[in-house]
């Protein structure tokens, strides 16, 4: 028996009604190179000028394309991370929390495409996330059977700040919101909250303001942020 030939998606295979646009839009500003990479899955990234997309099988690798090609575009238009200024030891989770930042960015545009709202991530991604709650929540739930009620922190923030995607309406996230918001500071939940919509609502692609509310919150004022890297621009969450 013939071995089953590997799957591998051309960019025409992952082109269609709904993403077409902004795939016409992109491609005469950027080269854009699709690698199959099952180990990192679906991402982007701008490396010596060209737009490199990984990507895995998906049951809707066109939306799954749109998410990355939406990653490239606000990126093009200035959406970068801040340079740290970090005395809090928070630098090791900049990286995930500027990618749920983007989320919040270009979710509606998304949205406006015609795709639904669950296939904004990967269908594996979404299993993940519910894993992850669920082991992120009990340990806490440890430290409060301990401690009692958890103010704002970064432990605190990670599970939140996932279950907050802008695409998840689902019951089971719900769930997992009203469990943390029994064993954690609801005005922290509420702090998060604004800070999120405002910055989903702000025309501005720069995000250190932002970064710098949300470690306030977290109780974490000596870390600042800035796009120039200059220490005069620093913005500090103190």
């Amino acid at each position: 028996m013939p071995r089953k030939k590997p799957f591998k998606y051309e960019i025409e295979d992952i082109v269609s009604e709904y993403n077409e646009n902004l795939y016409n839009e992109l491609k005469d500003k950027i080269t854009i190179k699709l690698v199959k990479d099952f180990k990192i899955g679906w991402s982007a990234k701008i490396e010596n000028g060209e737009a490199i997309i990984t990507y895995n099988k998906s049951n809707y690798p066109d939306a799954c394309f749109a998410h990355e090609l939406l990653h490239i575009k606000y990126e093009l238009n200035g959406l970068k991370p801040p340079l740290i200024k970090d005395n809090e030891n928070v630098t090791n989770i900049m990286p995930f929390l500027f990618n749920q930042l983007c989320h919040h960015k270009f979710y509606q545009e998304f949205n406006d495409m015609g795709f639904n709202e669950e296939e904004f991530l990967n269908e594996n991604d979404t299993s993940e996330v519910d894993t992850l709650a669920k082991r992120d929540i009990k340990l806490l739930e440890g430290i409060f059977n301990t401690s009692g009620t958890i103010s704002g922190s970064s432990a605190l923030l990670l599970p939140y700040i996932v279950l907050k995607s802008p695409h998840d309406k689902s019951e089971t996230t719900k769930q997992h919101i009203e469990h943390l918001k029994r064993i954690g500071d609801n005005i922290f939940f509420q702090t998060i909250d604004t800070i999120l919509q405002e910055w989903t609502n702000q025309e501005s692609l720069d995000s250190s303001i932002t970064f710098a509310r949300i470690f306030k919150a977290c109780n974490c004022p000596r870390v600042g942020f800035c796009l120039s890297g200059k220490d005069d621009d620093i913005i500090v969450a103190g």
